[in-house]
């Protein structure tokens, strides 16, 4: 029998030190990565008149008497399942937040397909009192049933948006959701885009059009190589907003809630979510574009 091949001691000492400096400038990558993060949140207190999402912001409104009345801003934030809020749009929530505006977020299902409804309600619930949001409302019609062969009509998003923003106790200012991509490319995000693209068109151009109409912003889709890059792609991120005014980069004012925010989904922070969570941009930073 031939003799086996052997590694000398050497080499595989140096290997290893070379997989030990590798992990070392990783880690250090992400530091500043961070850190960055946390200047550029403060940094975006600044910019007023470009991020809707940056600042304390107040809106003027006529009263019956006709004197003029501040009010909070608000947002409504729509998604597909419960944990989207978590998983993917935790950074937005916060700034909104941070920036003195009331949340309210709907969700389309309540997530049977991956799991008990009742149970991701619950879940849900508990997310609501951490991140403090105003509302929250979880649909719950046949139409809108999750699954990845589930084709949501785009009529119905737009129902629930109307019976929401007619019958909420506020005007709102904003509504954020997902891209054309969906960030995972789950049908019933793209679904939810869809809904609300064609719902604020109509609003826009249809019977009784008024120009006096929320923001609609949405989540960006990134490759899967940025997707999975955590904190280091904040300067992409940020650089590419820069050059268009109806984008906008977010970065988490807090990363540690995110994660509390995500594992108050426990039925289902299985293990290949939490290595989601932990590579994700998503956890770290927002990137948001407004079609209206």
């Amino acid at each position: 029998m031939p003799a086996l091949p052997t590694m000398s001691t050497s080499t595989t000492g140096a290997t290893s030190e070379t997989i030990v400096a590798a992990l070392k400038l990783a880690s250090a990558a992400t530091l500043a990565s961070v850190v960055s993060l946390g200047v550029l949140a403060k940094v975006r207190a600044h910019r007023k008149a470009s991020d809707p999402f940056a600042s304390t912001r107040t809106t003027t409104s006529k009263e019956k008497d006709s004197s003029t009345a501040e009010r909070r801003a608000a947002a409504l934030v729509l998604t597909a399942h419960p944990d989207d809020e978590s998983y993917f749009f935790a950074p937005t929530v916060q700034a909104l937040k941070r920036s003195g505006a009331e949340v309210h977020l709907v969700c389309l299902s309540d997530g049977a397909a991956g799991g008990d409804g009742e149970t991701r309600k619950a879940e849900l619930l508990k997310v609501k009192e951490l991140l403090e949001l105003e509302g929250l409302c979880i649909v719950d019609t046949d139409d809108l049933r999750d699954g990845m062969e589930t084709q949501w009509p785009a009529k119905t998003v737009m129902a629930v948006l109307d019976a929401y923003t007619e019958g909420a106790p506020v005007k709102f200012d904003y509504v954020v959701t997902f891209d054309g991509r969906g960030v995972s490319g789950h049908v019933n995000h793209i679904a939810t885009y869809e809904g609300t693209r064609q719902w604020i068109e109509e609003k826009r151009n249809g019977p009784g059009a008024s120009s006096d109409l929320p923001q609609v912003w949405v989540l960006e889709s990134t490759n899967l190589v940025r997707k999975l890059s955590g904190a280091l792609d904040f300067a992409m991120s940020y650089l590419e907003t820069l050059t268009s005014s109806r984008r906008v980069f977010v970065p988490s004012p807090s990363p540690r809630q995110v994660v509390a925010a995500v594992r108050l989904h426990k039925s289902q922070f299985v293990w290949y979510r939490k290595l989601f969570l932990a590579f994700s941009r998503y956890t770290f930073m927002n990137t948001l574009r407004r079609i209206d």
